[in-house]
């Protein structure tokens, strides 16, 4: 089982599939995202395989969403927010006006929750194991895990919250550490180091760094000694619980409000920076404030591992 963008392999009933694209930091391009749902796909069929591990290559476990810059499409981090999203109009009919570009974010948006959500209740459990950085996508990345492991050091939020929006899941955070946590990690867009995330209930383990691929393995066997319809039970039964409290309902709402924060004028500069002055300028112009400003140690990425 090849693909370009993660690596596949099975150790009895238990299935690795790691995020390679070590060079990014394994963010979550469109390309690594087809991928991973692809390798689902493969590894869904039959009981020989009944748990899958999911790691990352190299210094992260996962930055975010992969935001270099793109073509515009009248959406995205590379749009400008205005006009049409589908190009120029092509007659004088109504229906010859083309799509808003708000429209078509908010498509975009809502496959992603489609998408996501497809892994949440994946039949077979899947266990993620973090280290040094899980931000912004990383987070609903592992909001779709049943469980998280991470190494001693990682860091975990969404520096993205500051004038840009919202990852589409929201990482699930409403649901698993309540609004006002989340509220004040995206108030912020500080960092939360690995010890707090498990106090919060972001995950539910923090390991050394040098036992985590032994430890998480160890416990994927573990799960794994369970017959695989009894483990879908208790998988979907629990998800259940969430589904009736409205948590598919409040992921396409956050959609929808995710395409408004992408009008922003704050994202359309950080986009227009991003294109004409690299990634690392727009960043720079984004965080740099946050490092010397008001409660500075308040982020977890201003102060020593």
């Amino acid at each position: 089982m090849e693909f370009e963008n993660i690596l596949v392999d099975t150790d009895g009933p238990v299935a690795t599939i790691t995020l390679n694209r070590p060079e990014k930091l394994n963010a979550l391009s469109e390309g690594l995202r087809a991928d991973l749902h692809d390798a689902l796909v493969a590894l869904n069929p039959g009981d020989q395989v009944r748990v899958i591990r999911l790691k990352g290559a190299g210094r992260a476990f996962c930055p975010g969403y992969d935001l270099s810059p793109r073509p515009s499409a009248g959406h995205g981090y590379a749009g400008t927010g205005t006009g049409t999203g589908n190009g120029a109009a092509h007659g004088d009919a109504l229906a010859d006006y083309g799509e808003s570009s708000i429209s078509l974010d908010r498509e975009r948006m809502r496959e992603m929750v489609d998408s996501w959500l497809w892994i949440w209740n994946y039949r077979k459990p899947i266990i993620a194991q973090t280290h040094n950085y899980c931000l912004s996508g990383g987070l609903d990345l592992i909001g779709t895990c049943d469980i998280v492991f991470a190494a001693e050091g990682t860091r975990f939020g969404h520096p993205a919250a500051r004038g840009m929006g919202i990852p589409v899941l929201m990482g699930m955070l409403p649901m698993k550490i309540g609004a006002a946590a989340t509220k004040e990690l995206f108030f912020t867009g500080d960092l939360v180091d690995a010890q707090t995330a498990k106090e919060l209930g972001i995950i539910q383990h923090v390991v050394p760094a040098a036992e985590l691929d032994d430890r998480v393995m160890a416990i994927c066997q573990r799960i794994a000694m369970q017959p695989l319809d009894i483990l879908t039970v208790h998988k979907h039964a629990s998800n259940r619980w969430m589904e009736l409290q409205g948590v598919r309902n409040a992921l396409y709402e956050s959609a929808d409000f995710d395409a408004v924060a992408h009008l922003s004028p704050t994202y359309t500069e950080f986009g227009r920076r991003a294109r004409e002055e690299g990634l690392r300028s727009a960043l720079t112009w984004r965080d740099a404030p946050y490092a010397t400003g008001p409660a500075a140690e308040h982020d977890a990425a201003n102060r020593p591992s």
